[in-house]
C-alpha cells in the first residue's frame, strides 16, 4: 500500500500583479491491483534440506488477473570469483496453488534460464491466491557459518513485482560414527583392535561426546588412543565400554572445511575424531 501525496497551484492576476498560491497536501492511499509477498516455512537451511516456500497473492482490482507468470530464480548467486550464476536450488515437485484457502489445482512449473516459471491461470476479482512449493538444497548452496540463500520471484512481465526470502544456513553438527575390528578371524588370547571413525559434516563444532560399545566379549589390558594421543579417563565394566567417565578428559569433533570452487559446487571435509581401542581377547 503507497500513501499519494498531491498538491495544486493557482496562478492568477489582478491588475498588473500577477501571483501563484498553494493549495495543502492533499493525502490518499493507493492500492495496487495485485500485491504480492513471499516467505519460507523454515527458519534455517543445511545440506540436503527441503525449504518449502509461499507466494501470497492479493487481487484488488474489478476484475480477473489471467495468465499470471511468476519466475523464480531458485536463489541464484554469483560465487566469488565465479562468472556465471549458480542455483543453490533444485525445484522438488510440484507447486499446488489455493484460491481464497480452497485447493485450486497442481502445477507443473517449466525450466528458465534464470530458475523456474509458473503460470497461474486466473487470480479472481478480489481474491487471495497461495502458491506454494519446495526446492532441494543442492551441491552450489554455501553451508559455512554465517551463509544465506535469497531467493527471489518476480510476479508479472509487464511493471512486475520481485519478493524474495531470504534463509540463513544453520548453525549445526552433523556427526556419523563408523566402526571397523581387526583381526578378522580372531583368536582367545590375541590382540583385537576397534578403531572408531567419527565424523563431523556440520558447520559447528560437536562437543560433549560419550562413547559407549556393548562387547558380547569380555577384553582385557585395554588402551585408547585419541587422535594418536593415549587417553585413560575410559571404563569397560560388563563389557561396556565408556569414554569419556567424568575425568578431566572431553571429547569433540571439530566443524567440517568448505571449499566452494569457481564454478560455484561446495565440497565438505569433514571434522574427524578417531578413537582406538586395543585389547586381548
Amino acid at each position: 500500500m503507497a500513501v499519494i501525496l498531491n498538491q495544486a497551484n493557482l496562478t492568477y492576476t489582478y491588475g498588473t500583479t500577477t501571483e501563484t498560491v498553494a493549495s495543502n497536501i492533499a493525502e490518499t492511499e493507493w492500492n495496487a491491483a495485485l500485491t504480492a509477498e513471499k516467505r519460507a516455512l523454515e527458519d534455517a537451511y543445511r545440506e540436503d534440506a527441503t525449504l518449502t516456500y509461499l507466494i501470497s497473492l492479493k487481487n484488488s482490482s474489478a476484475a480477473a488477473i489471467e495468465n499470471l507468470v511468476i519466475s523464480d530464480d531458485l536463489g541464484a548467486y554469483t560465487p566469488a570469483g565465479g562468472s556465471a550464476p549458480v542455483t543453490p536450488l533444485t525445484f522438488a515437485g510440484n507447486a499446488v496453488l489455493y484460491i481464497d484457502g480452497t485447493f485450486s489445482e497442481t502445477l507443473t512449473p517449466t525450466p528458465s534460464q534464470s530458475g523456474v516459471q509458473f503460470l497461474i491461470p486466473s487470480i479472481p476479482a478480489g481474491a487471495d491466491a497461495l502458491l506454494i512449493y519446495q526446492a532441494a538444497v543442492n551441491g552450489f548452496a554455501p553451508l559455512e557459518a554465517g551463509s544465506e540463500i535469497v531467493n527471489t520471484a518476480t510476479v508479472g512481465e509487464n511493471e512486475p513485482l520481485t519478493v524474495s526470502a531470504t534463509v540463513p544456513v544453520a548453525d549445526y553438527a552433523d556427526v556419523s560414527i563408523e566402526k571397523a575390528m581387526g583381526p578378522n578371524p580372531i583368536t582367545g588370547g590375541g590382540q583385537m583392535t576397534v578403531t572408531f571413525v567419527i565424523e563431523n559434516r556440520g558447520n559447528t563444532e560437536a562437543t560433549g561426546l560419550v562413547l559407549t560399545d556393548d562387547f558380547p566379549i569380555t577384553l582385557t589390558d585395554l588402551t585408547v588412543t585419541v587422535n594418536g594421543a593415549p587417553l585413560s579417563d575410559f571404563m569397560f565394566e560388563n563389557n561396556r565400554f565408556t569414554m569419556p567417565v567424568g575425568g578431566a578428559a572431553t571429547l569433540s569433533v571439530p566443524a567440517a572445511t568448505f571449499t566452494q570452487v569457481e564454478t560455484g559446487a561446495v565440497s565438505v571435509t569433514p571434522g574427524v575424531l578417531t578413537v582406538v581401542l586395543s585389547g586381548t581377547v
